[in-house]
């Protein structure tokens, strides 16, 4: 087993990466004096993971469940508000903890919850997806509004993120590919070689039974906990972990694909206008690397002329969006990012162009 720790305004926890410690849920909340715990958790997660969490607990704590339909729907004002009614019904109390047992929009809907119901009672991460790697650490908790993702939101950090990298194993293809997004990103944000060791590690396929992959999948959450802990109120650094999520987020608003192909198409965009901005359009965006996301199976053509002014109307009601501009993270050089306002008229014709050459 791997552990981390991160630190945060109030307190300090940990994540634990391991196999197989989901039924060993609490062993690492002894010492916690929990009143009642309310694990919130998805009809498909329910199905493979609920009774490996709950068999455990129950020898030690009292137990309700709230469970959810799978998909983004379910981070909005009526499910927030049914979820609240239910604890108030089964008097939850302020002693008592929420579990988030799912994916990134389970941590998402019952870190929102935890944060605000009675100001705030305790939240523990128990993560089922590749992509949870990043959404579970650092704090950010949110759920939508109409078709606006994340506008209704706190930073609220849990007691324990506790990561079983078994539940890898009922993922697609396509949701190991949106949580692998995330890594690449992770990837482009350092120094340490991470990159590298992606490709070299999943030149084909992103398989989480590899070998070196809990290790690369370590090295990855290392990359969010040290930006995290340097802002963690995104004033700052942590502005740079939205790498290609700019345009990833209106792609996902407006199309079906999954976030991390919208991430990673939106992540592609700011490579070739990194390379642009600095007279060299393959300085990041090269041939190697495109036949690299396309071997992963990556979709390459997400959108077309068609989508642009919706698109950037998108972005342009983005929650990062200033005073008219829509802000970019892109790189001077890998593991060197910067902020970059963009007015819409530029960005449409960075995509005309980046649309082109992917063509």
């Amino acid at each position: 087993m791997e552990q981390l720790s991160v630190r945060s305004y109030n307190h300090t926890y940990p994540i634990l990466i391991g196999k197989g410690i989901r039924y060993k849920l609490s062993k690492f909340l002894k010492g916690k004096d929990y009143s009642q715990l309310v694990i919130i958790t998805d009809e498909n997660v329910y199905k493979h993971y609920l009774n490996d969490i709950t068999d455990d607990l129950n020898r030690d704590f009292i137990i309700k469940v709230f469970t959810v339909s799978p998909g983004e729907q379910a981070k909005s004002l009526k499910v927030y508000e049914e979820i609240q009614k239910y604890l108030l019904a089964e008097n939850i109390d302020r002693s008592s903890a929420v579990i988030a047992l799912g994916g990134g929009v389970i941590g998402d809907l019952a870190g929102f919850v935890a944060s605000t119901y009675m100001r705030g009672i305790s939240f523990i991460q128990v993560p089922t997806t590749l992509l949870a790697h990043d959404s579970s650490i650092g704090g950010k908790v949110a759920i939508n509004l109409n078709s606006t993702k994340n506008v209704l939101g706190n930073f609220y950090s849990p007691d324990l993120v506790l990561y079983d990298t078994e539940t890898f194993l009922t993922l697609s293809e396509k949701e190991l590919r949106s949580g692998f997004a995330e890594m690449v990103k992770h990837g482009y944000l350092t120094k340490n070689g991470l990159l590298n060791r992606l490709k070299l590690e999943m030149n084909e396929s992103i398989n989480p039974m590899a070998k070196e992959f809990d290790r690369l999948l370590l090295e990855s959450i290392k990359v969010k906990q040290k930006i995290v802990e340097l802002d963690e109120f995104e004033s700052n650094e942590r502005k740079f972990l939205n790498l290609g999520h700019t345009l990833g987020h209106a792609i996902e608003a407006i199309k079906s694909y999954s976030h991390g192909e919208c991430v990673m198409y939106g992540l592609l965009f700011c490579l070739y206008v990194s390379g642009v901005k600095k007279g060299q359009p393959q300085k990041f965006l090269d041939e190697d690397l495109l036949n690299w996301v396309f071997s992963l199976k990556y979709p390459l053509n997400l959108i077309t002329k068609e989508d642009l002014d919706l698109l950037v109307n998108k972005m342009a009601n983005d929650k990062k969006t200033i005073n008219q501009t829509i802000n970019f993270v892109l790189l001077e050089n890998i593991g060197n990012p910067y902020m970059s306002s963009l007015k819409p008229e530029e960005i449409k014709q960075y995509l005309l162009d980046f649309m082109e050459m992917m063509n």
